[in-house]
């Protein structure tokens, strides 16, 4: 039984690994056949694996699989990083395989304590080539998590740093082309977390005096990478603050000091949600730079309740000194999974309503307060699909602008001061955050 799940397991390994090619109409009558590395590594593995032993992958992040290949020494050759749970005070165990000739080899046995592997990364730490190993292994859910760092060099495996954390990521934050680690983690002392960044100096991984964040740990919701301002890298990280309110510290190098920059004096990173959507940074006019959000509520007219609670959101860098340099303006219907680029000097006009039409599909048709108070109704979309997008798109007043999967999007201009192709131009899709699940841009 163990053999076979282990089998199984390696599959995915076959790809990976050098193997044998069939001639095509050999291929359709032979079974298909393993390379050597394939069952040198599974027979490898097989020795180790103890008594009651299971594989163990790690349960987030991008590298989730249980056997895992990654140039650690940088000689060009991949190692084999299996992650195993076993019995005893340290289960957590990653195993290190190095190819000699022919054969895979246990190079070392890394056990630590915890119920399972939070996730791993691979990156440049030291500057030595291969990767580091950056891996967090859970030890409770009422407890944090224990971060090691190893380091394989000349045969010999290193821990070069052994940490609690809630969060970590891994980025080159002072540029100097290595890759540096920030953890978030709680402070015995506040109510709030604290912001450690790690940077290679001295051969030793090197902690900085520590930041403060705005929120505490566990309410973080989202951590990206981005620039913003040119030349400053940043680690942004998204906290639920109050009641429908998302607020961002900005971690970065600043005067050759690692601080919070959202929290010099003048900075306001808090934005209120969008009709129970949290809005994120986000690089949205795709210019190197990671934006800012700023949540601006639309006028209403009482006729019309759908007008209500609308909301428009204005995009800003942050500089250093706390200043704000507004780059966007949008409205985004995140439950449609689109957004539309608009005018400044539409911000204090726009009324959205909206209404249903094709079969009870929603409409959002957006309007300008003219000076006399009337109201100037601009255009309308909808999104359709199936036979509702058939007969939509036999309607001369309806356009096609947009179509993603089986979704059409459709523009109905009331206002012919409005050019059709600048609705295109400012009609945008929602992307999706594969690390959180969560909206982003």
């Amino acid at each position: 039984m163990k053999r076979l799940l282990l089998f199984v397991i390696l599959f995915s390994l076959i790809f990976s690994l050098s193997g044998c090619f069939l001639d095509p109409a050999e291929s359709l009558y032979a079974m298909p056949q393993q390379s050597r590395d394939f069952y040198d590594l599974q027979n490898a593995v097989e020795e180790i694996l103890p008594d009651g032993g299971a594989y163990s992958p790690p349960v987030s992040g991008d590298n989730q699989q249980a056997v895992q290949l990654a140039d650690l020494d940088g000689d060009g050759e991949n190692e084999a990083i299996v992650y195993i749970r076993g019995a005893g005070d340290a289960p957590m165990s990653l195993c290190i395989f190095h190819k000699q000739g022919e054969n895979y080899h246990l190079l070392a046995k890394l056990d630590g304590a915890g119920s399972a592997f939070d996730r791993v990364q691979y990156a440049q730490l030291d500057g030595l080539g291969g990767s580091e190993i950056v891996v967090g292994r859970r030890i409770s859910e009422q407890v944090t998590c224990s971060l090691s760092v190893y380091s394989l060099h000349d045969g010999v495996v290193s821990e070069l740093l052994s940490t609690g954390y809630a969060e970590f990521i891994t980025t080159d934050l002072n540029a100097d082309t290595l890759t540096d680690l920030v953890i978030l983690r709680n402070d015995a002392d506040a109510k709030n977390g604290i912001a450690e960044f790690y940077h290679w100096t001295e051969e030793q991984l090197y902690r900085e005096v520590e930041a403060r964040m705005s929120a505490p740990v566990h309410a973080v919701k989202r951590i990206i990478t981005g620039n913003m301002s040119r030349g400053i890298p940043t680690v942004f990280v998204a906290s639920e603050y109050e009641e429908n309110t998302i607020i961002t510290d900005v971690f970065g190098i600043y005067g050759g000091t690692f601080s919070n920059l959202a929290l010099d004096e003048g900075a306001d990173t808090a934005v209120q949600t969008v009709r129970e959507y949290y809005v994120y940074s986000s690089d949205i006019d795709d210019d190197g730079l990671i934006e800012l959000p700023r949540v601006i509520p639309l006028g209403s007219i009482p006729e019309d309740s759908t007008s209500e609670n609308q909301s428009l959101i204005s995009w800003y860098n942050l500089s250093p000194g706390g200043g704000e340099e507004v780059k966007a303006l949008t409205y985004h219907n995140y439950s449609g999974g689109w957004y539309l680029s608009v005018p400044e000097d539409w911000a204090d006009r726009l009324i959205v309503t909206r209404s249903s039409a094709f079969d009870s599909v929603l409409t959002h048709t957006f309007s300008l307060l003219t000076q006399e108070g009337e109201l100037r109704q601009l255009f309308s979309l909808a999104a359709l699909s199936g036979e509702s997008a058939q007969r939509v798109q036999n309607d001369p007043g309806w356009i096609r602008i947009n179509t993603k999967g089986e979704i059409s999007y459709f523009c109905c201009i009331t206002d012919s001061s409005i050019p059709l192709q600048d609705i295109k131009d400012s009609f945008h899709f929602i992307r999706v955050d594969w690390n959180t699940g969560e909206t982003g841009e």
